[in-house]
């Protein structure tokens, strides 16, 4: 699963890159928190509802580098998870982190009208499910501190720009909120979807 949603990323942004109107594009598909808080239809191509939007920005990226750091951060961590959870769990686990995301960044900022995009809250949940786990594995202690400490960044960073003056100059930037809950939400989510009779496979997957 990790790799059909590394490929389902990849397919999307060559999508986005060959559309005629990449930003319309990326618009009708984006989380932009405004519009969703205040119940606002969406022009075609746009999903059916703009609470489908917590999805399909998900799998939305600005840039090459914005894509391949995503996915290059689930290529790492993710097949971890997926082995614990199963195919389906861990598909749920992921997508549900990554709508998590979502409603953080539209909590923290409920008026924004800056379109929310990419797979960073779902990479973030994987990586608070992986740092969950390894605390009770013997996996490496880089991958734990690198983690904790990126983890950490957010969580500064985050709390940094909740006034509004601060908000306001993210615009187009990073949505740490949207880290941030997806993180938190793979901390907690990971206790319910993993399998228990499954157990960590220790070196093979330590990068």
């Amino acid at each position: 699963m990790t790799y059909l949603l590394i490929v389902a990323n990849a397919v999307v942004f060559s999508y986005e890159v060959t559309a005629l109107a990449p930003d319309r594009l990326v618009s009708a598909f984006a989380l932009i928190p405004y519009d969703l808080v205040q119940h606002i239809p969406l022009a075609a191509p746009s999903p059916p509802s703009p609470y489908l939007t917590l999805l399909t920005s998900q799998f939305i990226h600005a840039s090459y580098l914005h894509l391949v750091s995503n996915m290059l951060v689930l290529f790492l961590f993710g097949p971890e998870i997926e082995h614990l959870c199963g195919h389906v769990r861990y598909l749920a686990l992921y997508l549900l982190c990554g709508v998590a995301g979502g409603i953080a960044q539209i909590s923290i900022d409920p008026a924004s009208h800056v379109p929310v995009i990419g797979a960073s809250g779902a990479i973030a949940g994987i990586l608070g499910s992986y740092l969950l786990v390894s605390a009770k594995s013997r996996f490496k202690l880089p991958a734990v501190l690198i983690i904790g400490f990126w983890a950490a960044s957010q969580i500064l960073h985050g709390f940094g720009a909740i006034t509004p003056h601060a908000l306001s100059e993210q615009g187009g930037g990073i949505a740490y909120f949207t880290h941030i809950g997806g993180f938190l939400a793979g901390v907690i989510l990971i206790g319910i979807f993993r399998n228990r009779e499954v157990g960590g496979r220790g070196a093979r997957y330590n990068r």
